[in-house]
């Protein structure tokens, strides 16, 4: 185990803010290696919304890829694009159903909080009115700005070609649609391309160790 990888990450994700609900499904969701990338898509929601976002759009922004974490879902192939609706619409309804589920077991969750997180997720990867282009938006930011790695990881090790990789993040940046995101991507971008290249640290690190600190509730929020 790297000690200053992991200390580079941990506490990232503290927030006092988290509701009872949203650190239920941090422990639900403790363990998947895109964790990280579901605690900052909920940061950047938070920073999006001038005046604060909803309840349920930062828990939409928790939970949106939580299928992924669960054995079953769909899957691609190396001639699959990124943005193909047959995947994304698979993915997202998968997602909507294991959250609903996962609510309903929950105490005390308003009927009118469940459809709307439903509502979310099903349309977090194409967007729609301002909260769903908001979701979809902060998505992609937090992609670039945490799971960089993955895609170096992808190219580096020949899972995927690099041209496939690098098609994924322009189409990350293009489907942004509110000009405050705009504003946010555009260096974060440049970074994750540097990664997915190897120009900077990432193509240094663990990335074994960095999957695990990924999906640690423990590191992310510094307990």
């Amino acid at each position: 185990m790297s000690a200053s990888l992991e200390d580079q990450f941990r506490g990232r994700f503290y927030d006092s803010t988290l509701s009872k609900l949203e650190l239920a499904a941090i422990d639900w969701l403790d363990g998947f290696y895109q964790l990280e990338h579901l605690l900052s898509t909920r940061a950047w929601t938070i920073r999006l919304v001038p005046g604060g976002a909803s309840p349920e759009l930062k828990f939409a922004a928790l939970v949106h890829d939580a299928e992924r974490f669960f054995p079953g879902g769909p899957s691609g192939t190396p001639d699959t694009a990124f943005d193909d609706p047959d995947y994304l619409f698979a993915h997202s309804i998968r997602s909507a159903d294991i959250v609903e589920a996962w609510l309903r077991e929950q105490p005390d969750v308003p009927e009118s909080f469940i459809r709307r997180v439903r509502a979310l997720v099903m349309r977090h990867e194409i967007g729609g009115n301002t909260e769903e282009d908001i979701l979809q938006a902060a998505d992609s930011l937090s992609w670039f700005d945490t799971l960089d790695w993955l895609a170096y990881e992808w190219a580096s090790s020949g899972k995927l070609p690099y041209e496939k990789v690098y098609a994924k993040l322009d189409w990350m940046l293009t489907r942004i649609r509110p000009t405050i995101a705009m504003e946010n991507a555009l260096g974060i971008y440049r970074d994750a391309m540097a990664s997915l290249e190897g120009r900077n640290a990432v193509a240094e690190m663990d990335l074994k160790d960095r999957r695990r600190i990924a999906g640690s509730k423990k590191v992310l929020l510094g307990l």
